[in-house]
């Protein structure tokens, strides 16, 4: 059976270790083993060799939402709107998400997980949109379900191949997103207002990010369960 790691879904700094049920749920309909990789602790003597076995332990790996990422990892002072960060959590997602690409591993970032490959490759962030940007658009919508705005994907991409779909509604609670692009990554959605929502790798790798939360649309939509199917299925073909 196909192993899929997901990064822990904590989110502040002492808090348990979690992970929401629609995740596993979405893993489970692919066919596939979720496993959950801890918050591994800092300054462990052996924590390069820890990353690296949960990479290896698994045949790909979700990169999980959560908490805003630190600024300073891209270059940046934090701006008042942006929200509390988790240090820790920024660490171990940075060190997994290296190591995966190191490794070869299959990956698909949400939310957060978009975020952490864009700044893992040296891109930046909007630390807060409404701060930073004058859009027609709530992208901070709290209802996990909410069908807010409409994605369009870009033609000939990894993402129009999986969902056979030029465009289709997604829900969307963020208030951060992609500024500058990382290096090797292309776009591969837009929200109508011109906001990145889904990068995929320009030298064909088989790694997808989307700022949207498919897993809790997955149960309803093929479209966006198709998204897991196509991790487990590459992973598989990986083997």
């Amino acid at each position: 059976m196909i192993r899929i790691g997901l990064s822990t879904n904590q989110d502040t700094p002492g808090s348990r270790d979690c992970m929401p049920p629609d995740y596993i749920s979405a893993v489970l309909r692919a066919g596939a083993l979720p496993l959950i990789f801890p918050l591994l602790p800092e300054g462990h003597a052996q924590y390069e060799g820890l990353v690296a076995g949960l990479v290896d332990s698994v045949d790909a790996i979700i990169f999980t939402g959560g908490p805003d990422f630190d600024p300073a990892l891209y270059g940046q002072e934090k701006h008042a709107a942006c929200g509390s960060i988790h240090p820790a959590r920024d660490t171990v997602d940075l060190a997994l998400v290296r190591a995966a690409l190191k490794a070869g591993k299959p990956i698909l970032g949400i939310c957060r997980g978009l975020q952490l490959i864009n700044v893992a490759l040296g891109g930046t962030l909007y630390q807060d949109l409404p701060a930073q940007m004058e859009l027609p658009i709530d992208h901070d919508n709290k209802k996990e379900d909410l069908e807010v705005h409409t994605v369009e994907l870009v033609p000939d991409t990894l993402l129009r191949r999986i969902t056979g779909m030029d465009a289709f509604p997604v829900n969307s609670r963020h208030h951060q997103a992609i500024d500058r692009l990382g290096e090797g990554l292309r776009i591969c959605a837009r929200s109508s207002d011109g906001l990145i929502e889904a990068i995929e790798f320009e030298n064909g790798y088989p790694g997808l990010a989307l700022q949207w939360h498919p897993e809790n649309l997955a149960a309803q939509r093929t479209d966006q369960q198709a998204l897991f199917h196509w991790l487990a299925g590459v992973a598989e073909q990986r083997q």
